[in-house]
């Protein structure tokens, strides 16, 4: 035992205070580089964590955003319908009749769930779905009625419930007519919304998601067991939480306590006043983060080596945050991108012929006077037939660019369909004035150069109508005048314009 004990002391004694000193400093700076790479981590973690929770609820708000479009285009079409058949004093009957054609419409080729359209229109309930309400049924007081009276927006989305047969979330779609007493309703699902809630929170562990409307109900939620509660109304819980934050203090992106974990929450803001919340659990995302950090650690304290492998890790994750960042911008873009092909006609980029009506009989129905004009391309057959299709395209297109350049912006430009093209020209009432924009569209036309076309021009017929404010005329009532007086220019050699009356 003493010979041992001499044999360490021998030991240690070779050991000067400098060698101490160095394995001393040694093992703080590798504490100190993997304390200091853990941070790094860390924040690089919570970067990722707060873009993935972002991306969460920017994915759910455009598939929201994309699955109510299309109701909310219906409701406002045959919402501007029914107002001018209210101002030209047309009878419930005929309002009813288009309720009808345009309900079976919707069924048979859009929405097959909805109940279609309907209303208390002219002081009268109206159904197009042939519904008989029960005597006790009184419109007015209904929450499709009431909610639609006492809300700023245009089209405004009725508090949801939840059908307690088949478990889902239903919602009216409504529109305040002109009259302020008429409302225009449809009912819509909103289990389509549902699944795509589910589908976003499955994508991200420990992660929920869920749409909360202006008021705290719950729409939507990956959670089906919350479907129908009302978070504001809630004294406690995770829910209750984030649902005052969100509401009461206004609050868009924040951590939050919970007896199931810490969440980091994001929050983006949704057609209506509602909310697409993304809630991820950071204990869960944080886990294999912690796991991580140690394995490090012990491996740094070994063999300082393996700092160069974890600075290529850190550099992966950094391209991983360039991805997430480009990904979030492509799907911005992609949102920006489908509100405008909602719109316009994708070969020439003016509205389409829906949308473009659409426009025309809002500024009618406004009192707006102007110019409609029709444009046809001469021959177009034959140009399709002699130099190809492609070509015929290249004409379309030029002749679009024509139409945009001559215009201003506040007037609208449309492609009716093939080669037929429309302008409504804001305050041209005076055909002097409408003759020189036509003048100038001509002399752009003729100065086309299209050299597919083999050195021939482009000629045109043109139908205009002037509305001076008299009467209360619709975009059809317009058009049939303008149509007309087109195919009166047709019978004219080159470019030829004709106008027509109302």
């Amino acid at each position: 035992m003493d010979d041992r004990a001499h044999r360490s002391k021998m030991v240690l004694g070779h050991i000067d205070i400098k060698s101490l000193v160095a394995a001393i400093a040694v093992i703080i700076a590798t504490t100190a580089i993997s304390a200091s790479i853990g941070n790094r981590f860390y924040a690089t973690e919570k970067e990722v964590l707060q873009q993935q929770g972002e991306l969460n609820a920017k994915e759910s708000a455009m598939e929201y955003d994309r699955q109510l479009l299309t109701h909310v285009n219906i409701v406002t079409l045959a919402g501007c319908a029914v107002d001018n058949m209210l101002t030209s004093r047309t009878g419930n009957m005929a309002i009813e009749r288009y309720l009808t054609q345009q309900t079976s419409y919707i069924i048979d080729t859009l929405d097959p769930s909805t109940t279609g359209l309907y209303g208390w229109i002219g002081e009268e309930y109206l159904d197009g779905a042939g519904w008989v309400p029960d005597e006790d049924y009184v419109p007015t007081e209904r929450p499709w009625y009431t909610e639609t009276l006492t809300s700023a927006r245009e089209i405004t989305f009725i508090t949801p419930y939840l059908d307690a047969q088949t478990n889902t979330v239903m919602m009216s779609v409504t529109d305040m007519l002109s009259d302020g007493k008429s409302v225009l309703a449809m009912d819509v699902s909103l289990e389509p919304i549902q699944q795509i809630i589910e589908e976003v929170a499955s994508a991200t562990e420990g992660s929920q998601a869920f749409i909360l409307n202006e008021n705290g109900y719950v729409v939507a939620h990956s959670d089906k067991s919350q479907l129908g509660k009302n978070y504001l109304e809630e004294t406690d819980g995770l829910g209750s939480a984030v649902a005052h934050k969100i509401l009461a203090d206004g609050q868009s992106q924040f951590e939050i306590e919970a007896d199931e974990g810490d969440f980091s929450v994001y929050v983006d803001g949704l057609e209506g006043g509602w909310y697409s919340v993304s809630l991820i659990n950071a204990d869960v995302w944080y886990r294999p983060l912690l796991r991580t950090i140690v394995v490090f650690t012990a491996i740094l304290v070994v063999v300082e080596g393996f700092i160069a492998f974890f600075f290529l890790y850190m550099n992966a994750k950094n391209r991983a945050l360039k991805q997430l960042y480009t990904r979030i911008d492509q799907e911005e873009k992609r949102g920006e991108e489908l509100q405008i092909l909602s719109e316009t006609d994708r070969m020439t980029g003016l509205y389409d012929r829906v949308n473009g009506e659409k426009k025309v009989d809002e500024l009618l129905a406004r009192g707006t006077t102007g110019m409609l004009l029709e444009l046809d391309i001469d021959n177009f057959k034959s140009i399709n037939d002699t130099y190809g299709h492609q070509t015929g395209d290249i004409v379309i297109i030029a002749v679009a660019d024509v139409l945009r350049k001559t215009f201003r912006s506040d007037d609208i430009t449309i492609r009716l369909g093939g080669d037929e093209f429309c302008a409504f020209a804001v305050g041209i009432v005076e055909q002097g004035m409408a003759e020189a924009i036509v003048r100038r569209l001509f002399s752009r036309l003729e100065g086309l150069e299209i050299p597919e076309l083999e050195g021939n021009k482009v000629n045109v017929s043109i139908g205009a109508v002037l509305y001076d404010g008299k009467g209360s005329p619709v975009f059809a009532d317009l058009y049939a005048a303008v149509d007309n007086a087109m195919y009166a220019s047709k019978k004219v050699p080159g470019n030829s314009l004709t106008f027509g009356s109302l």
